[in-house]
């Protein structure tokens, strides 16, 4: 095991051992319980892809059989104190620590305005949170370039059929008098608007949580955007 998959594994467990619901919220207040549950959701779900690339079975077992946490937190928490979590903790101090550090992670082609703001979420298991983060970032990236232009503060879609509008574009991502670079331009906004309408709207609005795997799609795609947005022609 490396350093980097041990500390995110104790950062986890930490996150757990603080995880204390209020218990009459929980049960009186459904927008608290929703949040308690996606929150608890969110790092038993980091922590079983962690047991599961490691090879603990069992452990990986009772976690996911905890899943999903739908209006049960505060029953699975029980599981989380009594055996998840010293159970971690006994594997963590069995297993050989890796001195040598992990190499061709994802997020060390993730652009770093994207890295910063959504690993930390990542780590600590709330992919949801770290795809909203990320795409968050992308449109206030463009938003600032769309105010300074012309004062407007737009949001959004609307903000990303303006600003790479092909017709008159207040950011140019490729050479406009060519086919090859409307149909660029065209594409990108496209993208850009498509992610917010299909990607950030939904996910803010209805508490989405993606797995693993599409989690590291997503915040692909949002440093995509990102780094596109640096290569804006002046």
């Amino acid at each position: 095991m490396s350093h980097r998959k041990k500390l995110a594994i104790e950062n986890i467990i930490a996150g757990l051992e603080k995880f204390d619901p209020n218990v009459s919220r929980y049960y009186d207040d459904a927008e608290a319980a929703s949040y308690y549950d996606s929150s608890l959701e969110g790092m038993l779900t980091a922590l079983s892809q962690h047991c599961e690339d490691l090879g603990w079975i069992q452990l990986t077992k009772f976690i996911q059989k905890q899943l999903p946490v739908k209006f049960t937190a505060v029953e699975v928490l029980i599981g989380v104190g009594n055996y998840i979590i010293p159970e971690t903790k006994r594997m963590l101090e069995v297993v050989d620590i890796n001195p040598v550090p992990e190499e061709n992670s994802f997020w060390d082609f993730i652009h770093p305005r994207i890295k910063s703001i959504s690993k930390p979420r990542f780590d600590s298991g709330f992919y949801g949170d770290s795809v909203e983060a990320a795409l968050k970032e992308v449109n206030a990236a463009v938003k600032q370039l769309v105010k300074s232009a012309d004062g407007r503060e737009l949001d959004g879609a609307g903000l990303m059929t303006t600003a790479f509008s092909t017709t008159n574009p207040i950011i140019k991502l490729d050479d406009l008098n060519t086919e090859t670079g409307k149909s660029i331009q065209q594409g990108y906004m496209q993208i850009f608007a498509g992610s917010m309408t299909g990607i950030r709207n939904p996910k803010a609005h209805a508490n989405i949580q993606p797995d693993r795997p599409r989690t590291i799609h997503l915040i692909t795609l949002a440093s995509l955007l990102m780094s596109k947005l640096d290569e804006r022609q002046e």
